[in-house]
């Protein structure tokens, strides 16, 4: 018979918050892409969200992990030319370490089935639309719904959050992982690219 062994609630805690990065010693230096490449294996990914009280929410565990730190880091992990993450749907919106993507292909394959409502309709009902922002993304580089919208007739439903026809067949493509995200522009807009 094996023994087992218990730990107090205090000691759970301890353990807890030491494993998500809590734990670790100050840096005693300016946070670069080596600090900031640890945080990401350790978590895989940061949830993003539009809410901006503090501050945008994938900002904070760099920040709670590391310290003040030059937020531009996260951008250089980000969209940088050595990507560390990829925007994607995690829980939510979250931008997640490269190297979970390729467990999340299944996920991808899958969006003609497992993807929204509207998105599954929009996919089957108007597949040649998808296919023509595909062609434009290709064709124009990265770009934003509400530039490839504006070729695009415009419903009296497509104001607030609201997706327009040409956000809903982006969304179904960045489902399906045929687009991509390139990066966030000033109005936290995707931008989508190849």
């Amino acid at each position: 018979m094996t023994k087992s062994e218990s730990v107090t609630v205090a000691q759970a805690r301890r353990i807890t918050l030491a494993a998500q990065g809590f734990a670790d010693p100050a840096l005693g230096t300016v946070p670069g892409v080596r600090h900031a490449r640890r945080v990401i294996r350790r978590l895989g990914q940061f949830q993003i969200d539009s809410v901006n009280v503090l501050a945008r929410a994938h900002y904070l565990p760099l920040y709670s992990r590391l310290g003040p730190y030059p937020t531009e880091l996260l951008t250089t992990v980000s969209t940088g030319r050595r990507r560390d993450l990829f925007e994607y749907w995690g829980h939510e919106a979250a931008l997640i370490d490269v190297r979970l993507q390729p467990h999340l292909r299944w996920r991808m394959a899958g969006a003609a089935d497992t993807a929204w409502g509207s998105l599954r309709r929009l996919a089957k009902e108007q597949p040649e639309l998808v296919a023509w922002v595909l062609e434009e993304v290709g064709d124009k580089g990265p770009l934003t719904a509400r530039a490839i919208q504006l070729d695009l007739p415009r419903g009296k439903t497509n104001w607030g959050w609201n997706w327009s026809i040409a956000k809903q067949a982006l969304e179904c493509l960045f489902w399906a992982g045929e687009v991509t995200a390139s990066c966030r522009n000033s109005q936290f807009e995707r931008v989508y690219d190849l």
